[in-house]
C-alpha cells in the first residue's frame, strides 16, 4: 500500500529568508549542489551553484547547506 504526500513550499515569516539547497552525484562521483534564497513574500534574494569534484551524493548535500549558509551570511542577512 502506498501513500501519497504533497508538499508544499511555504514561504518564512515576515523579515525573514528561506534557504532551500540541494546536491547532486553523477556517474563518476562528479558532484555539485545548489540553492536559493527566497523572501517572506516568495521573492528571489539569491541563487548559487557549484561544482564541487569528486565526492559522494551525501558530502554534495552537506557541500550544498554549507555553501548557502556562507552566501547568506555574505548577503548579511541575520533572520534564516
Amino acid at each position: 500500500m502506498s501513500h501519497v504526500v504533497l508538499l508544499q513550499w511555504s514561504p518564512p515569516p515576515t523579515g525573514w529568508v528561506r534557504l532551500n539547497t540541494d546536491g547532486s552525484c553523477r556517474d563518476g562521483g562528479h558532484i555539485g549542489c545548489g540553492g536559493i534564497i527566497r523572501g517572506s513574500d516568495g521573492e528571489w534574494l539569491g541563487d548559487f551553484s557549484k561544482y564541487i569534484g569528486i565526492g559522494s551524493a551525501y558530502l554534495a548535500k552537506l557541500w550544498g547547506v554549507l555553501e548557502e549558509l556562507m552566501y547568506a551570511r555574505r548577503l548579511q542577512f541575520r533572520f534564516i
